[in-house]
């Protein structure tokens, strides 16, 4: 009996260790749990602001992007008109590239012609400075035949100098041999004049004598 009474003091004693031990428990489970909720409930505040933050930048974000999307209607309304307007430059342009493509294939054809101008050109000018050796050949010679005429001249210059020198002289020579001349013409003049003078007073002298002497005329 004494060792049930034992048993049972034991179990007891346990039991009411158990009780206390889950009550404590229970309350330490408790404070936890309501810990947990405040926690929990903070972060959902925290983000529940959070969330009101992010709608509010939605909000402002989807704002913009209707805005953006009014301004991309009217950038489309403005493209479309310019890929009409484009589409009429590209119509122009393409006119104009034909007809840049007829002038290009009129240039290949005229560069064409240039070229074989050009190589024919090339010909005479090689043509040209052939003779324009030969010309310079010749030019040589008669630079050499021009420097012996010259030393030519200058002989015949140096003789001219000196016939020249002598027909001054010869020159001097008849002025004062025509001088001499007139001066003879001058005495001749006076004695004819003289001559025909006693001539004149002779014949009067034989006229007024009757029996002239056969010195008269």
């Amino acid at each position: 009996m004494s060792l049930i009474g034992r048993s049972i003091n034991v179990a007891l004693a346990l039991l009411i260790c158990v009780s206390v031990a889950g009550t404590a428990g229970a309350t330490l489970f408790y404070q936890e749990s309501v810990e947990e909720l405040d926690t929990e409930n903070s972060q959902l505040r925290e983000r529940n602001e959070q969330l009101r933050q992010d709608l509010q930048e939605t909000r402002s974000d989807l704002q913009e992007t209707r805005q953006r999307l009014r301004e991309l209607n009217e950038s489309l309304q403005t493209t479309r008109s310019d890929v009409g307007q484009v589409s009429e430059n590209l119509e122009e342009t393409e006119g104009q590239l034909e007809s840049t493509e007829e002038e290009l294939a009129s240039t290949r054809q005229n560069l064409r012609s240039a070229q074989q101008r050009v190589e024919e050109l090339q010909g005479e000018v090689n043509t040209l400075e052939s003779r324009n050796s030969q010309l310079r050949s010749e030019v040589g010679n008669l630079e050499s035949a021009n420097r012996n005429l010259r030393e030519e001249r200058n002989r015949l210059q140096a003789d001219v100098d000196d016939l020249n020198d002598e027909v001054s002289q010869l020159e001097s020579e008849v002025n004062d041999l025509e001088s001499q001349v007139e001066r003879r013409d001058d005495q001749i003049q006076q004695l004819r004049r003289e001559n025909d003078r006693l001539r004149s007073d002779l014949e009067a002298v034989c006229r007024q004598v009757e029996d002239p002497p056969s010195e008269c005329p």
